[in-house]
């Protein structure tokens, strides 16, 4: 690899030092620009990717990618050239932010908002991926938000598994419930799951709400709605809180009070 790359594949030859600098990320994260930012058009777009990637754009149109192609650039060099983009700094991941003008005052927006009104809209819900926390924290899980306008049924959760087969689970469940089930609680049944049944189990905390589906609370306005919490077994069909059940079991699965 040549001197003058750094490990993100940002070239250093002429890199810059920012005065101020707000972003918890590396100094020489690759970050994308597209064209006319690199020769100097001010940024009025900026968007952060559920999976930490940023992008910082002109806010004009560029067609395909062939007609701008865009760039890395080292995120240090990227605000040494407009200080105001450390307003940013706390950005969430999947939401962006645009402005008139430079200087001018950000509009945020959650992109994650626009997602579940447009999946609702074609689909009747949509399905929420929370990544696990780190170390000890909780495991990953998944939870779907329109069931209740759409249907009439619960809004439903699941955790453990990887995401891939937790939005699987629930979209099953909803194609059901779309079709007109109406899904047991509290005894197994087939078909989510393969090789293995499943159960629901009613979740009544508050805590567990505010905590863990977010954004059901936000599409539902804050009014209440049910919730049920989609629970797998162990090899041997114990399901968590049942005697001899694998105790690995209970740290992947929480019961939700």
């Amino acid at each position: 690899m040549p001197s003058e790359w750094s490990a993100t594949g940002v070239s250093e030859r002429e890199h810059k030092r920012a005065l101020r600098f707000d972003f918890k990320e590396e100094r020489n994260t690759a970050v994308f620009v597209c064209d006319r930012v690199r020769q100097g058009a001010p940024v009025l777009y900026v968007s952060h990717e559920s999976d930490g990637d940023w992008q910082f754009l002109c806010g004009g149109s560029h067609g395909d990618l062939s007609e701008d192609p865009g760039c890395l650039r080292c995120l240090e060099c990227v605000v040494a050239d407009d200080l105001t983009l450390n307003e940013l700094a706390d950005l969430g991941g999947n939401w962006s932010a645009e402005r008139e003008t430079w200087g001018g005052p950000w509009r945020r927006h959650d992109r994650g908002e626009a997602f579940i009104v447009e999946a609702v809209q074609e689909y009747g819900w949509a399905v929420e991926l929370i990544e696990a926390g780190e170390g000890e924290a909780e495991p990953a899980f998944a939870y779907t938000v329109g069931l209740y306008q759409s249907f009439g049924a619960p809004e439903l959760i699941v955790f453990g598994l990887a995401q891939e087969v937790m939005h699987e689970m629930l979209n099953t469940c909803g194609e059901r419930i779309k079709a007109g089930e109406t899904l047991p609680v509290d005894e197994p049944f087939a078909g989510v799951l393969e090789d293995y049944a499943v159960k629901l189990r009613r979740v009544h905390a508050p805590e567990s709400f505010r905590e863990h589906v977010g954004y059901a609370i936000w599409f539902n306005d804050g009014k209440p709605f049910p919730l049920l919490q989609l629970v797998w077994p162990d090899k041997a069909g114990r399901f968590p809180g049942e005697p001899g059940v694998n105790p690995s079991l209970a740290k992947l699965q929480p019961l939700l009070p």
